[in-house]
């Protein structure tokens, strides 16, 4: 397994800044079509597969690659054939079927690549289930209630079968929520990760261990992420703690996006932050920030969200129209249009 060693992390972001030329990194943009039946604000899931799929403002849209808007998937609504707040979607390319988890709705829908409703079904009851992926006609689903090992159930969709890969082996009882189950699919593996698991699996009916984070004195222990009051852990946090919250496996170069963690307290912004691991190389820069030279409005800032590419050589970061309109590149752009998506190619 590909070890993965964080290092030292500072209480106070660092922010090395790695100018992406020096990555061999070029960047194109694609203008999201604006129209009275397509306004999005943030996007919470991007898949590039044939089409651009984008989940904004708990609704489903359908691009082109080019940034045409083409149509909408579904619709809100209690309605059996509506969603409540798509929670998360899966594509199936090979029979044009978009799978979508509607979390409040407590149902899976189908939809055809236009958008027709196709089936739906309700999810397994007693579970909290907010994560899916798609693999060899298998819909993998991911739980958090309350757990420090996930459950992890599969879905047969040709025969609408449901078995248990893996259960989880204990529960916490008053568990602080220090981040999150994540699944997805990428340069056709799918990929599974926990925050109390220090190991990153790939998923072939079976879990595969592939590679390890080495996060080090801060990792969470047992006891910090136990409340005994509020925002009160059973052991103090003295030192600052790492909450991986997403990351993007590419051919030369791991992104993995995080937050610091030094208390329980609310009412305090969270500290995000990127680190960059390069593979070639094994070398590990924790804390980061992408630069584009003369271009600041290209910057990839650890707030921004990172989306995986259909190719294992890019990603795409999408950018606000207010936050371009300075820029000479898009002047013309109206503050109201759809959010920029960015397209960063390392290669």
């Amino acid at each position: 397994m590909l070890r993965v060693e964080f290092g030292d992390i500072s209480a106070s972001p660092q922010q090395e800044k790695i100018a992406l030329g020096n990555l061999d990194a070029s960047l194109s943009t694609i203008k999201l079509e604006t129209t009275d039946s397509c306004l999005l604000n943030k996007i919470t899931q991007l898949i590039d597969l044939e089409y651009l799929w984008i989940v904004s403002d708990r609704q489903i849209y359908k691009f082109a690659k080019d940034g045409k808007f083409i149509c909408q998937i579904g619709r809100k609504g209690q309605g059996a054939q509506e969603y409540i707040a798509p929670e998360y979607i899966q594509v199936d390319n090979s029979q044009q079927l978009v799978y979508v988890l509607d979390f409040f709705g407590r149902k899976m829908l189908v939809y055809d690549y236009n958008g027709k409703f196709v089936n739906s079904w309700g999810l397994p009851e007693d579970y909290s289930l907010n994560r899916i992926a798609f693999h060899n006609k298998t819909l993998y689903y991911t739980s958090f209630s309350n757990a420090v090992s996930p459950d992890l159930l599969a879905y047969d969709v040709a025969t609408n079968t449901i078995d248990t890969v893996s259960f989880r082996d204990r529960t916490m009882g008053q568990e602080a929520f220090a981040g999150q189950t994540f699944i997805y699919n990428l340069n056709k593996k799918t990929y599974l990760y926990h925050y109390f698991n220090d190991t990153v699996y790939t998923l072939e009916g079976k879990l595969h261990p592939s590679y390890i984070f080495d996060l080090g004195n801060t990792k969470f222990t047992y006891a910090q992420l136990t409340l005994v009051g509020d925002n009160t852990s059973e052991e103090p946090i003295r030192n600052p703690k790492v909450m991986i919250s997403n990351f993007i496996d590419m051919a030369d170069y791991l992104i993995i996006s995080y937050s610091v963690i030094q208390s329980w307290d609310p009412t305090k912004e969270l500290d995000n932050r990127f680190a960059l691991y390069d593979k070639s190389g094994k070398e590990m820069h924790s804390d980061v920030k992408f630069v584009v030279d003369g271009k600041p409005w290209f910057d990839i800032k650890p707030e921004n969200a990172i989306f995986a590419s259909s190719d294992e050589h890019s990603i795409y970061v999408f950018k606000q129209a207010d936050e371009l309109t300075d820029s000479p590149e898009f002047e013309k752009l109206d503050v109201d249009s759809n959010p920029v998506l960015i397209k960063y190619s390392f290669q």
